[in-house]
């Protein structure tokens, strides 16, 4: 079975970190712009036991993932472990590390493919590859919204429950009336 471990330092407390990741909207930021996912869920509680549910596009088909959220210890992250999804087993943990101020961001894959020979070869011609990918992207958006300076203002935006503005809306200069 791979493990994959991804781990990022980001000069941030810990507890910006935590409130990323709590918010709903951190899936869709976290999103490469080669997929799609949309929620089904209705509420995105981060506490033991909620069931999270979205559909994903991936390789130009929609994907519907059902998750259980364990193991939360507010703000030093949570694990999610698929109860449906493409993968027989996938178990995500996230770590939020506190370090001297900042923190690491630590993401660790426990996964195994579905159908068995078939599954392991398309796991070494795309899925692997697919999913380091994903995480490359996850971790330099994560450091990227939480380091920058545009960060700041989407972060008081993101922390007071308003809708996430995209660093592009901020640079569009305001409509006169």
């Amino acid at each position: 079975m791979p493990t994959k471990v991804y781990e990022t330092h980001i000069k941030a407390p810990v507890q910006k970190l935590w409130e990323f990741h709590s918010n709903p909207d951190a899936l869709k930021i976290l999103t490469p712009p080669d997929q799609e996912i949309n929620w089904i869920s209705p509420t995105f509680p981060l506490r033991d036991g909620a069931i999270h549910e979205f559909k994903t596009r991936q390789f130009g088909l929609w994907i519907t993932w059902k998750a259980r959220i364990t193991n939360v210890r507010e703000p030093y992250g949570f694990t999610d472990t698929a109860v449906k999804s493409p993968f027989k087993l996938w178990v995500h943990h996230h770590d939020f590390i506190d370090n001297d101020g900042h923190c690491i961001l630590k993401d660790t894959i426990h996964y195994e493919m579905k159908a068995g020979p078939l599954g392991k070869l398309a796991n070494e011609l795309a899925i692997e590859e697919k999913i380091d990918s994903m995480f490359k992207y996850r971790h330099r958006t994560v450091k990227a919204h939480l380091e920058t300076p545009k960060a700041a203002v989407n972060a008081e935006l993101f922390d007071k429950s308003v809708q996430y503005v995209r660093d592009i809306d901020i640079d569009q200069p305001a409509s006169t009336s």
